[in-house]
């Protein structure tokens, strides 16, 4: 079998978000690398309750169902979390830099400039297109040669 590649996506990706596509020089996203199709991006690790010191230290006192009640609390809030994407992280690992964007005089070229100088909504709408764009399969096709 010889596996080749029918479709592969382009290491430079040219948003839709905010009209960039009609602009005469449309700003790019320059991928490194694609992220794995398994590989995520999670803003928090889950966690468990019942592996936590708080649950394991529980007695009767006051102060310990208190500590309780604030670990799953907390724990509620990293699992919630845990299922958002972290596109900080996203663009750190994957981008090697941007091209042909301006915000508010500041030229945006790199992962770090991206979410520093741009407004949050507009970063996360653009860097939402942009993972999705990453985590689209390439196509492939395979020949299988007789012996």
């Amino acid at each position: 079998m010889v596996l080749k590649s029918l479709k592969q996506k382009n290491k430079s990706f040219i948003f839709k978000s905010f009209g960039n596509m009609e602009s005469e020089n449309p700003a790019k996203i320059i991928f490194s690398r694609f992220p794995m199709p398994d590989e995520q991006f999670p803003m928090a690790d889950q966690k468990s309750v019942l592996d936590s010191s708080a649950f394991k230290t529980l007695d009767d006192s006051h102060e310990s169902k208190e500590s309780l009640v604030d670990h799953i609390i907390n724990n509620m809030v990293s699992n919630i979390m845990s299922n958002r994407i972290d596109y900080k992280r996203f663009f750190s690992e994957c981008v090697e830099g941007v091209e042909d964007l301006t915000y508010d005089n500041n030229a945006i070229k790199t992962a770090d400039d991206f979410f520093r100088h741009l407004p949050g909504e507009a970063a996360f709408a653009i860097a939402q297109e942009a993972y999705l764009y990453a985590k689209e399969a390439d196509e492939f096709t395979a020949d299988y040669k007789k012996k």
